[in-house]
Order: C-alpha cells, then structure tokens, then sequence
C-alpha cells in the first residue's frame, strides 16, 4: 500500500529514497521542524538526554514508582556466556535440562515451528512463544506497550541536537580471542570474547556518560526499522548492556524501573556492487556450516560494526519477547552495503534442522508520541 502511494507521488521521490543515504534526508527535512509541544529543549547534550530520560519514563507514571536519574561510571561488567550446544536436545528430560541451562545464561526460550521445537538467543523467559506476534501480548505485556520497536523513521519531524557530546566507540578496535556465530533457524547471532578489561563498549552521544558494554550482534534479512515506510534487505542490531549490570539476567530484572538498561546500534544494509566486509564473513561462515555453533576468523568488533557519527536515535523496546521496553536504539544514519548475491544467498540458508530459515522479521510498531532524535 505504502509504495503505491509513493508511486503516486513521485517515481524519482521514490528513485531518491533507495538510492541516497538517510543521513540526507534527515539533515534536509529536520531543518525548522518544529514540534507539538512548548519549545523547552536547549542544544546541549544534556539536555537532550533529560528529553530522552523523561520520555522513556512514560511508561513508568501509571503503577509504577518513579525513579531517580542518576548517572555514575559502574564498575562491575557483564559475564558474556556462550551457548556450547551444537545439536538438536532429542528426549523432553534434555530439552527442560536444557531450557534452564539456557536460562541461567540469559538465552531464551522455546518456540514452536512445525511441531519441532525451536530455540531462539534472545532474553529468556520460561513460556512458549507463540508464532503470532499479535499473540505476544497475551503472554509477555510489554508486547502490547506503547514504545515498542522497530518502528517506521519519518523523513522529517526530528528534533535535532546541536553541539552535542561525541559518540565514543572504546575497544572496538581490539581483537578478541573467540568469535561465535550462532544460528537457531530464526536469527543469526555474533558473540564475542575478550579479556574483562578490553571488551567493547560505548558511551556518549544519547548515552550521555552512562556505558554499554557489547553483548552480540544480531542480523535479519529484511530489516525490521523501515525509512519513510521503505524495508531495506537487510538489518543488523548490536545489542549492549549498561555496564552496571553483570548479565542479561539482571538487567532485565533491573528494566521495570531502569528505562534504558539496553542500548541497541542499528545498521541498515542497501543494495550495493560489494558487500561490507563484516557481513562477508559471517555469510561465509554460514554457507560453510549450518550448525548452532560456528567458530569465524577473529576480527576486531569494529570490523562488523564500523563506527559512525551520524544517527538518529529513539527510546524502544527489544525486538523479540518479552519486548522489554528499556532500549536506547541509535540508527546509523548512513547505511552500509550488501550484494543482491549476498542476500540471495542468506535467503538460502539451512537451519540446524536441515529446514530453510524463518527469520522473526517483527512488524513495525506505532511511534506513539515518541520523538526521533537527530544526532549529527
């Protein structure tokens, strides 16, 4: 429907959105926006970040005590755990025993594809999930909140930071001693290992001065945040923990009353004549071995996720149950490029179960009064 209306419009309108970067049409169309409510916002980073704090405590005014914004360098780091799995659980007693292992590890829970059960590496939570996204609700609420995510990002509206803090990118350069990319049918995931001092971490910008340290990398093929109601092909979302908690765990435990626990970088990937090197390598691990656990050539974090200045950012959710709604997603605004054969190829995969992959593409979500905030 929506690309028929752009049709309407302009074919070279449409030409433009696929063939340029974001990060123009956000600079162009954010110009003398104006927003709904009084003009209380000041260019400083600061201030900003109070803008971003009090909407994502939103959801926090109705039951729920309120909280205390108070922004200190934590001390302790997330314990990054591995699945170390490669095989399917085959007796029901395997598979409870493996559900708790799982759990205690901060990994998900089980989903029911085809009869077959079906494992996912996102938070855990003991219930079945249903294939039905209008269902999640029923079983995880916060399905069903009012700052979930992916969302649609507008072409204009945003509220733009001036003379903001940089983004700080801290040891993405180093090389771990293990990378792990994970497939269980439905995602792709890249886990990393470093020596507790070195691991990745990111702070400034929209963080303010509050850190994330990396948790994994995740890609989908077609992407889930959509631009002006365009889905590009592809879609990768590094997923960070604030370095004050120690696991996944405790900060999920710690989101009802820590609206952003999580920071989330997005990467949109647009057809191109290569592919970016990071996403090269994880396809051809995969094309080379479909099972849970595959070790790939070790790279720097950078080398997946390159650094970036220009983004946009939004308070949301996690992408998959339980949807918890304590994300800071920060959009690269400029894409990064990836082959038709590249995608025709992803498209191709197997599962660990010799099946096709059936990705968890989640629908884009109402933006609600929430505001895009541009950081350039």
């Amino acid at each position: 429907m929506w690309l028929l209306l752009l049709i309407q419009v302009s074919d070279t309108y449409v030409d433009k959105i696929k063939d340029t970067y974001l990060v123009k049409y956000i600079q162009e169309d954010s110009k003398d926006q104006t927003t709904s409510r009084p003009n209380t916002l000041y260019d400083d980073a600061d201030d900003l970040q109070k803008q971003l704090d009090n909407e994502a405590r939103d959801k926090l005014k109705v039951g729920k005590p309120k909280t205390i914004w108070v922004f200190h360098l934590p001390t302790p780091f997330p314990d990054i755990t591995y699945l170390v799995t490669s095989r399917r659980p085959r007796s029901a007693v395997e598979i409870k025993e493996s559900m708790h292992r799982w759990c205690e590890r901060g990994y998900v829970y089980i989903e029911i594809v085809k009869k077959m059960l079906m494992f996912s590496f996102t938070p855990c939570q003991p219930y079945l999930v249903s294939t039905d996204q209008n269902d999640w609700g029923k079983t995880f609420p916060d399905c069903g909140g009012r700052s979930q995510s992916p969302v649609d990002l507008p072409l204009q509206g945003f509220v733009k930071a001036k003379g903001g803090r940089r983004l700080l990118f801290t040891n993405y350069d180093l090389y771990p001693e293990k990378i792990t990319v994970q497939n269980d049918g439905k995602r792709v995931v890249l886990f990393g290992e470093w020596d507790r001092n070195r691991m990745p971490l990111v702070y400034g910008g929209a963080a303010h001065s509050r850190r994330y340290i990396f948790h994994s990398l995740s890609f989908v093929w077609p992407s889930e945040h959509t631009i002006g109601g365009l889905q590009f092909p592809m879609e990768s979302q590094a997923l960070h923990i604030s370095a004050e908690y120690g696991s996944m765990k405790e900060a999920l435990d710690a989101a009802p009353s820590d609206p952003q626990a999580f920071l989330g970088i997005v990467n949109i990937y647009k057809f191109e004549d290569h592919t970016q090197k990071g996403l090269r390598e994880v396809l051809r691990v995969l094309r080379r071995q479909s099972t849970f656990n595959v070790s790939a050539t070790v790279h720097p974090l950078s080398y997946f996720v390159p650094r970036f200045k220009d983004y946009a950012s939004y308070q949301g959710s996690l992408t998959a149950p339980p949807c918890t709604e304590s994300v800071l997603w920060l959009v690269r605004a400029r894409s990064l490029p990836v082959q038709r054969e590249a995608i025709t190829a992803a498209q191709k995969l197997r599962s660990p179960y010799g099946d096709t992959q059936s990705f968890a593409v989640r629908i884009t979500q109402p933006l609600n009064d929430r505001k895009i905030f541009l950081f350039h």
